[in-house]
């Protein structure tokens, strides 16, 4: 009650709405025609020669809401004001009555279609532009149903939403309000309120209606926002004990979705820099977020050199949070050690703080800054990204956490993420599409344990998925994630569409299944968990807790097997791994020439089993253009930068500046050098010009292949 209290009072304080748009412009249309028929009707009656005042004309003026019209004036020429007024206000007062009488009706019309007709969305939460808003908005732009279940219709995102087309139920006792949800008909409920103990409130308010209303057998999906991950999990042991035969409660952590995000979208080996092999990250604040980013990272990450990740975390009050994290995380430092630094991140004092960072522990391959204030983030983001333009050095990419809406024109370096209007998407807080994989995988793992003769229920991970709790699911999702890292790492990619995925040497599926042991011990190591001979979830003990070189080989055997059956996975998600086909391009070509869509099928053709990749100088004129228009036929480029990126960008034409930009954020990877590396190391080279290397496309000046390694 103390949480749902702290709520109402906060909304009387920051959350009272402004008026509509619709009411807004209604009110202004009706007030200036209004001016226009006093001023009319003056100077009318002065024409007349006909005595009049001020009151009177306005006493005139509201009668022509009503049609009345003088009969003295009839007959005669009006002033345009006065003709404009006269017909105006009848109409905006017909308009202001039904748009009036529609806002009184529609929630009721709208709640008894819902009802009628069910898959509808439930949604609840606070804070006007928050979580529940971008949601409700998100859902309705893509045709759901919405039915929006606030505890205060004031917050300004109710209006926003209603406008859209959502209807209300009104949460005025939480037990009582719940029974008008439809939630006998309802596909899912989302509970996303920042205040977490409000929405365990909602939750359990819920389970009592959907119990009593719901059929059994077809559980409702009730995502409760929990982002406290000590608070989560004494929160998912409450409710795993709960009857999941009308209504599933599953938790949603933003700080957990949106580092998987950008573990997924930003892998740390997107970046290279010529003669450096490091992969140090500095970190800029340390937030939940960015702790979830860590540990993820260091727990799936795996490079075939054997190297991890090394963290520089720069945050006010260093040993605290250093102390506060090793405590959450017991086993952190036997994956690496995170290097906590004692720093009051200020834009001033930027340039200092990479220079010192560089000289102890080198250039980094990314930086995050996360300071919990958007403003403050991005100051500092702009300021580490004039350092190194100033040095006239390709600066690293630079993530920056922006949780409110941005612009995405703070410079081609700078990758904002983790904004709600990202994390808001109701399929990505259900997951439902984003685990088809993790399901799989975890499918897999129950038949290999019922082969083994165990069952249903024997311990916590032997579940069926929609009974799994969230901690297990996570892990499966981690493995699901990693798998498109590790393909990163023997140089495949994953692609859409159906056909047979490569075919793993046995080096590979060694190196493969060490990384997944790997990875499974990196989670259980961070979760406190250490080796015994013999196994007991209760004491965290686990026997497997081993380098993989010391497993038995039918142990190693299960790390091999859950590789082998990622082709047959992957398969069943729409997707398949490739091996990648590196076609570097020579810098100079004649402008114009190359027809991408003809090199594109040529390569099909060829290499059926390859994904290209397009590796080119950003700062060449020929290549640039090639590699827009690749990109925007959905393939993948590398870019080579030989200078940091807005100094390739400021000298560029605003449109052709603006295509270039939009380059760096969808790279597949970038380059900081120049194109020798990319080009030693690339499977074919493309050129427009006479060149001696067996790798070579020429492409000739009206653009078609003329010669070409396959026609030799």
């Amino acid at each position: 009650m103390g949480g749902r209290g702290h709520q109402r009072r906060q909304g009387r304080a920051k959350g009272l709405r402004l008026p509509p748009v619709a009411p807004v412009v209604r009110f202004g249309a009706m007030a200036v025609a209004f001016l226009l028929g006093s001023w009319g009707f003056a100077q009318a009656y002065a024409d007349a020669h006909l005595p009049t005042t001020l009151m009177q004309d306005a006493l005139r003026a509201l009668r022509l809401i009503v049609g009345s019209f003088p009969q003295l004036l009839e007959g005669r020429d009006l002033p345009l004001s006065l003709n404009i007024a006269r017909w105006a206000l009848p109409l905006l007062t017909f308009w202001s009555t039904a748009a009036l009488a529609w806002e009184q009706l529609r929630n009721p019309l709208r709640l008894a279609l819902i009802r009628a007709r069910g898959g509808h969305l439930v949604i609840a939460g606070d804070e006007s532009g928050g979580l529940a808003g971008q949601a409700a908005r998100g859902a309705l732009a893509d045709g759901q149903r919405v039915l929006l279940w606030p505890q205060d219709r004031r917050w300004l995102w109710i209006g926003d939403a209603l406008e859209a087309g959502a209807a209300e139920v009104q949460q005025d006792v939480a037990e009582d309000s719940a029974a008008a949800l439809a939630l006998d008909k309802a596909r899912a409920a989302l509970l996303l309120s920042r205040e977490a103990r409000g929405n365990i409130a909602l939750a359990s308010a819920l389970l009592a209606q959907a119990a009593a209303v719901r059929p059994a057998g077809d559980p409702i999906d009730i995502i409760l926002r929990v982002d406290d991950l000590d608070l989560r999990r004494s929160v998912e042991q409450r409710f795993e004990q709960g009857d999941r035969r009308t209504a599933r409660v599953r938790l949603a952590a933003l700080p957990d979705i949106a580092a998987r995000h950008l573990a997924l979208a930003r892998p740390i080996d997107a970046f290279t820099r010529a003669g450096q092999a490091g992969r140090g990250v500095l970190v800029i604040g340390f937030t939940p977020l960015i702790e979830r980013y860590v540990l993820r990272t260091l727990a799936g990450g795996h490079y075939r050199d054997g190297g991890k990740p090394g963290f520089a975390i720069h945050v006010q009050d260093a040993g605290q949070a250093e102390a506060a994290f090793h405590a959450r995380n017991p086993g952190a430092d036997s994956l690496s050690p995170l290097r906590f630094v004692e720093a009051r991140p200020d834009p001033a004092g930027m340039a200092g703080l990479i220079d010192a960072h560089v000289a102890l522990a080198g250039e980094p391959v990314a930086i995050l800054i996360d300071l919990d204030d958007d403003d403050r983030a991005l100051a500092v983001a702009l300021a580490v990204d004039a350092r190194y333009r100033a040095a006239a050095l390709p600066a690293p990419p630079i993530h920056v956490r922006m949780a409110g809406a941005h612009n995405h024109h703070v410079g081609a370096g700078l990758f904002p993420f983790g904004s709600l209007a990202d994390l808001a998407d109701p399929d990505m807080l259900l997951q439902d599409r984003h685990d088809a994989l993790a399901r799989s995988i975890h499918d897999f793992y129950l038949e290999g344990r019922f082969a083994e003769g165990e069952r249903i229920g024997a311990r916590t991970s032997m579940q069926e998925w929609e009974d799994l709790p969230e901690s297990f699911r996570d892990d499966n999702r981690l493995v699901a994630d990693c798998y498109q890292l590790k393909l990163r790492d023997i140089g495949a990619r994953l692609v859409e569409g159906g056909g047979p995925s490569l075919v793993l040497t046995p080096d590979e599926l060694e190196q493969l299944s060490r990384a997944e042991h790997d990875r499974w011990m990196a989670a259980k190591l961070v979760q406190g968990w250490t080796y015994a001979p013999v196994r007991d979830d209760g004491r965290r003990l686990h026997p497997d807790i081993l380098p993989y070189d010391d497993l038995s080989e039918p142990i190693k055997d299960l790390d091999r097997e859950q590789v082998r059956i990622m082709a047959r996975l992957l398969g069943a998600s729409g997707r398949r791994a490739l091996r990648t086909l590196t076609v570097a391009l020579r810098p100079g070509g004649a402008a114009g020439a190359a027809d991408p869509a003809a090199l594109v099928a040529a390569l099909g053709a060829h290499y059926p089993d390859r994904a290209p990749v397009f590796a080119g100088d950003l700062s060449d004129g020929w290549s640039r253009a090639l590699l827009i228009a690749l990109q925007d036929q959905g393939q993948l480029v590398q870019l080579i930068l030989p200078a940091h990126v807005q100094a390739i960008l400021d000298p560029l034409p605003g449109h052709e500046a603006r295509q270039a930009a939009a380059l760096v954020p969808g790279a597949d990877s970038i380059h900081a050098g120049g194109m020798a590396e990319p080009t030693a190391s690339a499977d074919l080279l493309l050129a427009t010009g006479p060149v001696d290397d067996p790798r070579a496309i020429l492409i000739e000046a009206d653009g078609t292949i003329g010669r070409a390694p396959w026609s030799r």
